[in-house]
């Protein structure tokens, strides 16, 4: 199909053989009718196929600067996302202006010998894994739930575009072939949508490349068609299992009427006369009430158990996925740091904690009782010099995850009514679910709260604290910039919470 006005060209590179290409051309408006899959099952299986890859061409085709689009589904057992089968669109033009592109071709060009598959990912890694879970920390719920705010969680929904390369490079992101083949192929940023309809949850995967225009990407039109067509994309995953189990049931009625119909012909032989042997035919009335009767046994029993399987996760499934996940996800561990990658981290940590040392012995000489906690700065060289895109390394996260947990860790430590270990342990966990609920998780700041909920500390502590990190966050920025390989820091987003909470506010008194 082709569409003059985009000039875009929806063609299928893969799952084709190179003998299948010009067939696929002369195929019929609906494929799944001239199929050669003999069995109902695999005409089915075709047809829920078709429908999706269809939803997904149609959605690349008119997205604005879109050049792929894959949908990505958890499978519930394995706790994977998986890829169906064509789950996927890449823009034909894009193709062919970039055939000499070795890493496109073997994205796309499923006759390739080295061709990358899809293989299922875990949470977090590749692509797709690495949305995903931004998608399910990214909560813009308010902090307090209400009805209104469920009422309006589709109007919340947005779509985030991420630049593709830092999440390559993340030193946390586990070896994925495919991610570094899109970078290499120019996709330069992606975004994810989530969708959920009768307990199937997935991902619709949004591709660009790096140098298309944001602004008109980013556009209330473009982002509002992208949003729509997810939900689509999602209606027709999700419609998979509900319309096998009307095929089922419509079948087995079929077979019941026939299986009666018979009945009645076996016993107007048997009142009124064999009029089969008239016609020449040998008539075996078992055989024929017993094959019948099979069918409707084979066709019930597979309704049924369609119909008893749950829609949720039951505690046996889950219990099930739980020892299946303790085997691993089967992912490459991240390459170590080169030796200058390495002797830079070092550099940086030494300098850094030289600082720190220096700053707390100044504070110690004027006030003995005062000094720097050193325990968790140790973390924040790793994390900032080791782990320098991750989340947790970031300012606003350094910052406002020491100054939330200490505050908690000091409101615990002048409670004396709770016994020592459970007002450190409730103390460092009510810490760490704040960081984690406002999007601020350091975990040098669960170190912090573990030391101060022991007592013995003052708030003038947690002001040297703060003052410690601004200092270890000059440090690690004036360091990791002069590496021409690393960025530091990935964002400030000190004004995320004003725009999440007084936006979200706007929009829902707009609902």
């Amino acid at each position: 199909m082709s569409d003059k006005s985009s000039g875009h060209v929806v063609i299928e590179m893969a799952e084709l053989k190179p003998s299948d290409k010009k067939d696929n051309q002369k195929r019929p408006e609906v494929p799944w009718t001239s199929s050669t899959a003999q069995t109902r099952k695999q005409r089915d299986e075709e047809f829920d196929i078709d429908m999706l890859h269809r939803a997904i061409a149609d959605t690349g085709r008119w997205a604005y600067g879109t050049i792929s689009v894959e949908a990505w589904v958890l499978d519930e057992e394995t706790g994977k996302l998986v890829r169906p089968r064509r789950a996927f669109w890449f823009d034909p033009v894009a193709v062919q202006e970039g055939a000499g592109n070795e890493a496109m071709m073997r994205l796309v060009d499923y006759t390739r010998e080295d061709f990358v598959r899809p293989d299922p990912l875990a949470p977090g890694v590749g692509l797709a894994g690495a949305l995903w879970s931004e998608l399910h920390q990214d909560n813009r719920g308010s902090f307090m739930p209400t009805m209104k705010n469920i009422n309006v969680g589709l109007n919340a929904k947005h779509v985030a575009w991420r630049e593709v390369e830092p999440i390559s490079n993340d030193p946390d992101q586990p070896y994925n072939l495919r991610l570094k083949l899109a970078v290499e192929a120019g996709i330069g940023l992606a975004a994810g949508v989530r969708f959920q309809f009768q307990g199937t949850e997935g991902l619709v995967l949004y591709m660009a490349r790096g140098t298309t225009d944001v602004t008109k990407l980013k556009s209330q039109t473009n982002e509002q068609y992208l949003l729509s067509a997810a939900e689509v994309i999602g209606s027709i995953v999700s419609l998979r299992g509900p319309r096998h189990v009307c095929l089922e049931e419509r079948r087995a009625e079929r077979e019941s009427t026939r299986r009666r119909v018979r009945q009645k012909m076996v016993a107007f032989v048997r009142m009124g006369g064999s009029f089969l042997n008239v016609s020449g035919r040998n008539y075996d009335e078992s055989k024929i009430s017993d094959n019948a009767t099979e069918r409707m046994e084979s066709s019930i029993s597979g309704s049924t158990r369609k119909e008893a399987s749950p829609s949720g996760k039951t505690l046996k499934s889950r219990i099930i996925m739980m020892f299946r996940k303790w085997k691993g996800a089967n992912n490459e561990p991240p390459p170590p740091f080169t030796t200058k990658e390495s002797i830079w981290t070092f550099c940086g940590c030494f300098l850094t904690l030289l600082a720190l040392l220096n700053f707390s012995d100044a504070i110690t000489k004027r006030n003995p009782d005062l000094g720097l906690v050193l325990g968790p700065f140790g973390a924040l060289m790793t994390l900032q010099f080791s782990l320098t895109q991750a989340p947790a390394s970031q300012p606003r996260n350094a910052i406002l995850g020491q100054a939330i947990s200490i505050s908690i860790a000091m409101a615990f430590s002048l409670t004396g009514r709770l016994e020592k270990n459970t007002r450190r342990s409730l103390g460092t966990s009510l810490a760490i679910m704040c960081m984690a609920r406002l999007g601020v998780t350091h975990p040098p700041a669960g170190a912090a709260a573990l030391i101060f909920t022991g007592g013995g500390y003052t708030w003038d502590h947690m002001g040297l604290m703060l003052a410690g990190n601004v200092l270890a966050i000059f440090f690690a920025a004036v360091i990791n910039d002069l590496n021409v390989k690393r960025q530091y820091p990935t964002f400030w987003g000190f004004g995320y919470w004003h725009k999440h909470f007084f936006g979200l506010k706007e929009k829902n008194k707009a609902a």
